[in-house]
């Protein structure tokens, strides 16, 4: 980050206006009053990444809040059998590395970028100063921290209870609902959904095609998946 006549710039050119339109987009700091976002994007420093490098691992010291700006990022623990277990994969607006700033932990996950990425770094102390100060950024992380419980609640119950047919069938529809369309994307390659999951790629591509040949999805390519017959796949158990 450099100063010229008083203009902030980061390492590869934002402005501090550029970073204002780039706070404002976050979920976490949306309601903020527009000079409140432009102040704290004077504090915000984006940075980009190649796909599959490394945000952070398990044991590591964070002291940043991190928000995805562009590109996906995945969360993963790895078992001790050295097996890969995906927690959640995070896009535009979500934020992660809150864990070690609102407890005296360590990470006890790692992240990495899926794809090329650009990752915005708040500072430890510059986030815990805003939430104390501005009540609805406070309101928005639990609101976002609620959302993610229920989501990590449902998963284990999905691991736990459902048969492989259901967890692959209410992903895709989770997903469709998400993205308010039947034609998607597959936010994963099929190892880390598999992975998701708690399958194995293998499992996963046999529904898929069983799936297909049940005329309730068509495939294309690796991750292109349209939704057919939602109330079929909303049958599937």
């Amino acid at each position: 980050m450099s100063l010229d006549d008083g203009v902030v710039y980061c390492h590869h050119g934002h402005t501090q206006q550029d970073r204002a339109e780039l706070v404002s987009q976050v979920p976490l700091f949306a309601n903020l009053a527009p000079e409140v976002i432009f102040e704290l994007a004077g504090r915000v420093q984006p940075r980009d990444f190649n796909a599959k490098e490394m945000l952070y691992t398990a044991g590591s010291n964070n002291s940043s809040l991190l928000i995805v700006h562009h590109g996906k990022v995945k969360t993963y623990r790895i078992s001790e059998s050295g097996h890969e277990q995906v927690l959640r994969v995070l896009g535009p607006g979500d934020f992660l590395g809150e864990n070690t700033l609102l407890a005296p932990n360590v990470m006890d996950h790692f992240a990495q970028t899926l794809e090329t990425a650009e990752v915005c770094y708040l500072s430890g102390q510059d986030f815990k100063d805003y939430l104390l100060q501005y009540p609805e950024v406070s309101y928005q992380m639990l609101s976002a921290l609620s959302t993610r419980l229920g989501q990590t609640e449902s998963q284990v119950s999905t691991m736990g209870g459902d048969s492989v047919d259901k967890r692959v069938a209410q992903y895709l529809l989770a997903t469709a609902r998400e993205k308010g369309t039947h034609a998607l994307r597959l936010a994963m390659s099929k190892k880390d959904l598999a992975s998701f999951l708690g399958i194995t790629p293998e499992t996963l591509s046999r529904k898929l095609s069983a799936f297909e040949q049940s005329r309730w999805i068509s495939l294309r390519g690796q991750r292109e998946v349209t939704i057919l017959d939602a109330p079929a796949l909303n049958l599937v158990n």
